[in-house]
């Protein structure tokens, strides 16, 4: 499929994943598909957090690192959110754009970049859970993919074989789940930044028609004026929807990258290193690697929505009439204040705040060293 061939702006593997979690718009069934899976998110996490809270005094640190990488990919991806108003507004953007017949490529362009994305970010995630199974594979003892606490004994056949099985299949299912909302949002973000781009080219071919001062140009300003609203509230949903996901993101990854870091570092000096860094240096990337899509996504909405402004102060605004030229001031006023997505509406998310996540977690794993 090529960026020509597009004709929605959400791709099939996204729009599969959101029916298969219950969160697709309008959809019959989404409230037995959330119902089990807060069952079985329910029965996991019970499992997951009863064997933390018993091996806390116990166990090194890799190990309650498995859990803790765990239960933050199903904290985060199981928030009731509600994404009609975003996806009915996408579906309107591309409907306007195949009826006037314009802009369709550029629009294609973004929604194959954020195919391609969700298609990398699912399979690295995905393929992430196989090194879960190294251990498992090569222990002397019995020991699950994921660290629960049983009450029986689930270290005997054929329960241990059914439990690891399973165990394997549900977190492929939940981190691939995890990798393709990480493609909804940047979805989201290039849809918003393809509309910014088209509202820059309909400012330039405006400002190319202004040589008649006789003309009236005040229905083509009222639309551009309409169309930075839309803009605006496109991003307000986006930043309600995200805001507090932004918040449990930030605050998680900082503490993955620090204690997974930590277990890096101590690894080497260990007889089992070559196992805990073959499970811990991917999931150490993968945590990286989320971190910097979300900020680079609040970068890069930030950095489009300063674009309008400018382009709308290139335009010889002063050649208008005094009742159209504050459309023009107007429009640039309202530009000013850049598009964003904030954690926990207090911090914007930028590339600065990656590197203060990467310095945080440096010097808390640094700490843990001295002190180890």
């Amino acid at each position: 499929m090529t960026e020509k061939t597009m004709n929605s702006p959400i791709s099939k593997l996204i729009e599969l994943g959101l029916y298969f979690i219950g969160l697709w718009p309008k959809y019959t069934y989404s409230i037995i598909h959330r119902i089990l899976w807060i069952v079985i998110l329910g029965i996991v996490l019970i499992l997951e957090y009863r064997y933390i809270l018993l091996h806390i005094a116990t166990d090194d640190l890799a190990d309650l690192m498995d859990c803790f990488s765990i239960t933050n990919d199903y904290d985060r991806d199981h928030k009731n959110r509600t994404f009609d108003e975003i996806i009915d507004m996408m579906n309107e953007d591309w409907l306007e754009c195949n009826t006037i017949g314009r802009n369709v490529d550029l629009m294609s362009r973004k929604v194959f970049v954020a195919q391609k994305f969700s298609k990398i970010s699912t399979i690295i995630y995905g393929g992430g859970v196989i090194m879960f199974l190294i251990p498992v594979i090569f222990a002397e003892e019995r020991i699950f993919v994921l660290k629960m606490e049983f009450p029986f004994d689930a270290t005997v056949s054929p329960f241990y074989e059914l439990i690891n099985v399973i165990q394997f299949f549900q977190e492929v299912t939940f981190a691939s789940t995890s990798g393709m909302l990480n493609g909804v949002i940047m979805t989201m973000i290039l849809h918003t930044g393809g509309q910014i781009e088209i509202m820059c080219q309909t400012i330039e071919e405006f400002m190319n028609k202004i040589d008649n001062e006789h003309a009236c140009y005040l229905n083509i300003l009222k639309k551009l004026i309409i169309k930075h609203d839309r803009i605006i509230l496109f991003a307000g949903y986006i930043e309600d929807l995200f805001t507090y996901i932004a918040l449990l993101q930030f605050f998680s990854n900082t503490m993955a990258i620090c204690f997974s870091g930590f277990v890096i570092m101590t690894s080497f000096d260990m007889e089992e290193g070559s196992a805990i860094l073959a499970k811990t240096v991917p999931y150490y990337t993968v945590v990286n690697v989320e971190a910097f899509i979300l900020c680079f996504a609040g970068e890069y909405l930030s950095s489009k929505s300063t674009i309008i402004g400018r382009k709308a102060y290139d335009t010889n605004w002063y050649e208008l009439k005094p009742n159209e030229s504050r459309y023009i001031l107007f429009l640039i006023l309202r530009a000013q204040k850049k598009l964003t997505i904030t954690v926990g509406k207090f911090l914007d998310l930028s590339l600065e705040s990656f590197a203060s996540i990467l310095k945080a977690s440096a010097s808390y794993a640094s700490v843990l060293h001295a002190m180890y």
